[in-house]
């Protein structure tokens, strides 16, 4: 049967409408899935600025939201919140998985490797500074190329002031200090605020712990003797306590024997007396304070009696 001529041109207007919305909605979902790969989420404790290729960087910050990029656009973050930056000598440690630790020489001219850690930010008011002093590269990159550098500079400077001893033992926290002020003064006026920033663990060199090993030798001798002195000032202190002691008992002794000796001879005397009297009572006995006057015919009476 043969299709009349309006039904075939109504299928061809059909098919033809068909076509169009098929074209029109691809190319609403291209554009649907272009303009979503081109939104960029700036996350919470960032902020970020847009530089164009033509026009060059905009003169305006973006706080944290999902914002629209440009074909032509490049979005930069600058972290607000704190960062760490970890340069170790440990390959499977740090920002570089490879040995990334601070070479630094110390006054005496030996030169050992510090892991250094460094916590940073980059305040809001700074993010242009920061943008013209680094040029339009992440902050990953500006991490381990520009910050590294300075934290090398100030670093060997710092250590200029101690020798390697110090360096890894009692100084090393005056040492932190003070590199931390050097890179204050290095990456501020670069629009990078930093925190504070530690030496940690040193790696020294074969030869250098060979002379921290003969040192704490000598100073673990040097403290032996010490000791030593002391137990023997301490042995004689005893000694010649003990001896004055010795002497003053023996002195209270002879002073207790001399004291009993007296004692004894009163007694004798008084044994004596006892054993040389007669039984007989004086004749004549005086009272207490009363004085006897005896004329020689009464001493005759008393001697012939007796």
């Amino acid at each position: 049967m043969e299709i009349p001529p309006i039904v075939e041109k109504a299928g061809r207007r059909v098919q033809k409408l068909k076509m169009r919305f098929i074209v029109i909605f691809s190319v609403l979902l291209i554009a649907g899935l272009w303009l979503y790969s081109r939104l960029q989420w700036i996350p919470a404790g960032f902020v970020g600025v847009l530089y164009n290729a033509s026009g060059g960087l905009q003169k305006k910050i973006y706080q944290p939201q999902r914002l629209f990029v440009g074909p032509f656009q490049q979005l930069y973050l600058y972290p607000t919140k704190l960062q760490a930056a970890i340069y170790s000598q440990d390959p499977n440690f740090g920002e570089v998985r490879s040995s990334d630790g601070v070479l630094i020489t110390t006054s005496d001219t030996a030169t050992t490797n510090f892991d250094v850690a460094v916590f940073y930010r980059v305040e809001p008011e700074n993010v242009f500074k920061a943008f013209e002093s680094f040029g339009p590269i992440r902050i990953e990159d500006i991490q381990v190329q520009h910050i590294r550098r300075a934290v090398r500079e100030a670093a060997n400077a710092v250590g200029t002031q101690y020798d390697v001893f110090q360096l890894i033992g009692p100084k090393r926290e005056e040492a932190s200090l003070a590199l931390t002020a050097r890179l204050k003064e290095i990456l501020g006026r670069k629009g990078i605020t930093i925190e504070q920033s530690m030496l940690l663990s040193a790696n020294p060199s074969s030869d250098i712990n060979a002379k921290i090993t003969s040192r704490v030798n000598s100073y673990t001798q040097l403290t032996i003797s010490r000791l030593l002195a002391q137990i023997a000032e301490i042995s004689r202190q005893t000694a010649v306590t003990r001896a004055q002691a010795e002497t003053k008992a023996r002195t209270l002794q002879a002073d207790q024997t001399k004291d009993k000796s007296l004692e004894l001879l009163e007694l004798d005397l008084q044994e004596e007396a006892i054993d040389a009297w007669n039984g007989k009572l004086p004749a004549i006995q005086s009272q207490p304070g009363q004085t006897v006057i005896l004329g020689g015919d009464t001493l005759s009476v008393l001697g012939g009696k007796q």
